[in-house]
């Protein structure tokens, strides 16, 4: 039996048979070019999303692991008890029903673009070259997979930047990929396991970051 749970940001699987975890996005796409360049080909917006959805899965697939803690013996899920679930991540490239629009922009090499994500409508926006590794001033990672954290509710962690104040927690922490760096912290899934503990009756996860 699997467990669904559906939410505006993303959908929750839990496969007891796979022991795996998926969170399953929705984009819905726009595709636009920077003045002077050609118009986006099926092939190109095709090739784009596949690769953008390996950056994300080779960064945030297969790292977290959710530990299954069944809390009454006679728990009809007493099966799930100590079994260990995979975390993984897939966007799917729809035309409707989407959880988030994401507007990629084809733009010049010179261009400078500022890639965002605004939860309160579901938007995000990205350059076509963010499925690539950028390396600006102390900033070393693919941008894409810093903006995905943030359609999972995590902050960016790099303090000032450009006049803005962002959470200062952890601003010191620069190999952080919610900061300018590229490695996952546990902390990046605190809303999903919040969500993922609320799915089954009686049963509860512990995370853990498997480097």
């Amino acid at each position: 039996m699997n467990y669904i749970k559906k939410t505006d940001a993303y959908d929750i699987y839990i496969e007891p048979s796979r022991k795996t975890i998926v969170i399953r996005q929705k984009w819905k796409y726009i595709w636009s070019v920077a003045s002077g360049l050609p118009n986006w080909s099926y092939l190109e917006k095709k090739a784009w999303h596949q690769k953008a959805d390996n950056v994300i899965w080779l960064q945030w697939g297969s790292h977290f692991v959710f530990w299954a803690l069944v809390h009454d013996e006679n728990n009809s899920n007493v099966s799930l008890h100590k079994k260990e679930f995979n975390l993984e991540f897939d966007i799917q490239w729809v035309t409707t029903d989407q959880h988030w629009t994401a507007n990629v922009k084809k733009i010049g090499a010179s261009e400078d673009f500022g890639s965002k994500v605004n939860p309160s409508d579901k938007k995000i926006y990205l350059a076509h070259t963010d499925v690539k590794r950028r390396i600006v001033s102390n900033i070393n990672q693919n941008t894409v997979k810093h903006e995905f954290g943030h359609t999972i509710a995590v902050n960016d962690e790099y303090g000032k930047l450009n006049g803005n104040y962002y959470d200062p927690i952890y601003v010191n922490d620069t190999k952080a990929l919610m900061n300018v760096g590229n490695e996952l912290r546990a902390r990046y899934i605190r809303d999903i396991k919040i969500k993922v503990n609320k799915m089954i009756p009686g049963v509860t996860f512990a995370t853990f970051l498997d480097k």
